[in-house]
């Protein structure tokens, strides 16, 4: 019988082979290994203390105590946060508008000449009026302030989608580590009751002179190694109810794990996942949005070096009162107004004013360094997007790659149970003829229940790891 079950091994479900495209009915095995676990006559402490906790605890809960995770909540946050300041940036693409007034007051003045005095009555003027304005061209700033947003709030998704599966990769990790351990904790005592037996065996047949004290040693050797390997494996089961207790921010010390791997995996298509993590990962999506910005300041700068600064006005009405329009090209806004005057001549009449004022610059070697700075930003963040771009493919190749071996792997382990299973069959009806031993039935029974074990690790591997293969696409679709 093998040695390794001192060792603690990756979570895997399920006690009976399975085909990998096929599911089984893992419930049912998984019931079977329990019961022949029970039904083994080598009794123990260990056992009992394991198998009388205070709940079960389901994946599935586990699972759903996620969204209340520090991590999960701060980036649900910053999706809510990017979301509202999309809606003020969509918010400040419509009309502004505003009010203005001013109102000024003169005393009378009194002068006097030699034979004349002019007296000039107290006055009082001022406007009021209502103004608007628009970012029509796509270059203004409100038009910019909303690819930004557009933009931020895309990464924002993609960092909670990044977060929500690492914590869901950490509990399943955790959780699948506790079903294969508990699996650990009742092979350990079986096979240290076992061991206990032989060494009394031997024992009895050294006082009756039939054994050496060499193997009376070796007998005690392998009760000290079994002993060994219980308490690793009562270790590695409390191990992993902290370690999930503190992913999930609980106390799940006397819990049990109810729930087995999945039994049933089918191998994703990579082309769709490596396209998919291209366009979906954050590491990707944050070049994105670092190479887009680079190139609005690239257009900015030659929006500077190429276009006149024109700002262009018109008014119809009486004296500084009445309608206006005006356009500022750089700015790519536009703006209307209306001004009614206070404290003037009624009979001033309506006129018709215009007004185009506007710079351009010749010659400015600084403007040029800024345009060649701006084009050589534009360049790296291209080659920043494109590494980002190639290593996230890589990622999800190398993570399919590690699927398929954990998937032939599986395979391998289900065959191992057949074999097994036979094993022990063929004990049995050893057993029946006389020409076999209850020890060796004993023995076929834990090299079954050790390779259940084996399945079950197996199997835990397989779920894990496409976890890690959907995160590193960008999350499951």
């Amino acid at each position: 019988m093998n040695e390794h079950l001192t060792q603690n091994h990756e979570p895997q479900n399920s006690d009976a082979p399975t085909t990998v495209q096929t599911a089984s009915s893992s419930a049912v095995r998984w019931r079977q290994a329990v019961a022949l676990s029970l039904s083994l006559t080598l009794g123990s402490t260990g056992l009992a203390q394991t198998s009388s906790p205070a709940g079960e605890l389901k994946l599935e809960a586990a699972l759903a105590q996620l969204a209340q995770a520090p991590s999960v909540t701060q980036a649900q946050l910053s999706v809510v946060t990017a979301q509202e300041n999309l809606n003020a940036a969509r918010g400040a693409l419509g009309l502004t508008v505003s009010v203005t007034g001013n109102a000024s007051y003169a005393g009378a003045t009194t002068t006097t000449a030699t034979d004349d005095t002019t007296t000039t009555a107290a006055s009082v003027a001022g406007s009021a009026g209502v103004n608007v304005s628009l970012g029509l061209l796509p270059w203004s700033s409100g038009q910019a302030g909303l690819r930004s947003a557009e933009r931020n709030l895309a990464l924002a998704r993609a960092r909670m989608a990044e977060t929500q599966g690492a914590a869901r990769l950490n509990v399943v990790q955790q959780y699948l580590a506790g079903v294969v351990a508990t699996q650990d904790v009742i092979l350990a005592d079986r096979t240290l009751a076992l061991r206990q037996r032989q060494l009394a065996v031997q024992q009895a047949q050294r006082e009756n002179g039939n054994a050496t004290a060499e193997s009376v040693l070796s007998a005690q050797a392998n009760v000290q190694a079994a002993q060994g390997a219980q308490l690793q494996a009562a270790a590695n089961l409390d191990a992993a109810r902290r370690s999930l207790g503190a992913a999930l921010g609980t106390d799940l010390s006397s819990v049990t794990f109810g729930s087995p791997p999945e039994t049933a995996f089918a191998l994703p298509d990579v082309a769709a996942l490596t396209t998919q993590a291209r366009t979906a990962r954050r590491e990707v999506l944050e070049a994105q949005n670092t190479l887009a910005s680079a190139q609005e300041a690239l257009e900015t700068q030659q929006r500077d070096a190429t276009l006149p600064d024109v700002t262009a006005s018109v008014r119809y009405g009486p004296g500084t009162g009445g309608l206006s329009a005006n356009l500022n090209l750089k700015q790519g806004t536009v703006g209307a107004g209306y001004t009614l005057p206070v404290g003037t001549s009624s009979t001033t009449s309506n006129r018709l004013t215009a007004s185009l004022t506007g710079t351009y610059v010749i010659y400015s070697p600084s403007v040029k360094a800024e345009l060649s700075a701006a084009q050589a930003t534009v360049t790296q963040a291209q080659l920043s997007l494109s590494v980002a771009q190639q290593t996230v493919e890589l990622d999800v190749r190398t993570r399919h790659s590690t699927l398929q071996a954990s998937l032939i792997a599986l395979q391998s382990r289900e065959t191992q149970v057949k074999v097994a299973q036979a094993s022990l069959e063929a004990a049995r009806t050893r057993l029946e003829a006389g020409t076999g031993t209850a020890d060796d039935v004993t023995v076929a029974e834990l090299n079954l229940l050790e390779a259940q074990r084996d399945l079950l690790s197996a199997r835990a591997t397989a779920q894990t790891t496409l976890i890690q293969l959907q995160n590193a696409a960008g999350g499951a679709t």
